[in-house]
């Protein structure tokens, strides 16, 4: 049995809720992390999931026989397109799929979980990113119908009354803009987004690495914990670099601490939350004092 989970004030329940990313790629081993996510609700905890499902989306594409492109910017960076039938394709996977293997995986456990996409109760609302700049052989193009954005506001109402009736909110991409627009939104990004909102005691993001690596290659270079989130960016490379960024993300609004971590090692949730696996961040000792002066 791992220790018991820390407290912000010893003796004293902890009512802020945990937020718990289960991630999308493969090798994730989500009943894992279901298990805990059962026990620690057993305990009083209350958990909010949120879902990606990059693998199963890429699986159900092919099937479909359809592909997202990489393009650059002219800046550099590599998208990747979802256009309306990628986006209608990748519901499927995102919350037919995973989102409902989430809910059913706690069903079997005896909780009653509601799988919510964005536009579900508007749980999850977004500004749409303005029309992509492309670099296509030396010309720049601009493409208007890539459906991406960035989460702009979360349905806090909606997350706490289920909270309140004994739900699990399971949460997963897309979002809906004001317009009524579905967007492509980061899963991860939707965590720090929600940590952030509900004000959560910690946001959990567990996937099939077993956290920051200073050499990918090499897992004994774990890196255990870390107050620079900024600083860590050079060590992280692909998908790390958009957990360290929704790291930095809830930090900055008020989440005291994440924890990047393996879903495959025994008790995943649990023994991220007591450091013995994974990766801690914290804002710096004198940020973290200048958000509490500040509240």
């Amino acid at each position: 049995m791992s220790a018991p989970l820390p407290s912000s004030q010893p003796g004293v329940p902890d009512i802020r809720p945990l937020v718990v990313k289960i991630g999308g790629a493969a090798g994730v081993d989500l009943e894992n992390v279901c298990n805990d996510v059962a026990e620690l609700i057993r305990s009083g905890e209350r958990v909010v999931v949120v879902n990606g499902g990059s693998e199963a989306g890429e699986r159900v594409l092919k099937a479909f026989s359809l592909e997202r492109p990489e393009v650059t910017t002219p800046t550099g960076n590599v998208v990747r397109l979802t256009h309306a039938a990628t986006l209608r394709v990748l519901m499927m996977a995102w919350v037919g799929e995973v989102n409902k293997r989430v809910v059913l995986s706690l069903a079997e456990r005896g909780l009653p979980g509601v799988g919510l996409c964005g536009a579900d109760g508007r749980v999850l609302i977004a500004k749409r990113r303005p029309p992509l700049k492309i670099n296509d052989g030396g010309r720049v193009r601009i493409d208007r119908e890539h459906l991406a954005g960035e989460i702009h506001s979360v349905n806090t109402s909606l997350l706490a009354t289920l909270l309140d009736q004994g739900y699990v909110p399971i949460v997963c991409p897309p979002a809906i803009t004001e317009e009524g627009v579905l967007v492509n939104a980061d899963a991860d990004q939707i965590a720090a987004s929600i940590a952030t909102a509900l004000g959560a005691r910690a946001l959990v993001m567990l996937s099939n690495v077993p956290g920051l690596l200073e050499n990918p290659n090499e897992p004994l270079t774990l890196v255990r914990s870390s107050d620079d989130v900024e600083g860590c960016m050079q060590l992280a490379a692909g998908r790390m670099r958009y957990k360290l960024d929704a790291a930095r993300k809830a930090l900055q609004g008020g989440v005291p601490s994440v924890y990047v971590s393996s879903s495959r090692v025994p008790r995943p949730v649990f023994v991220a939350l007591t450091e013995e696996s994974g990766t801690k961040f914290t804002l710096p000792r004198k940020q973290k004092e200048a958000a509490n002066a500040g509240t």
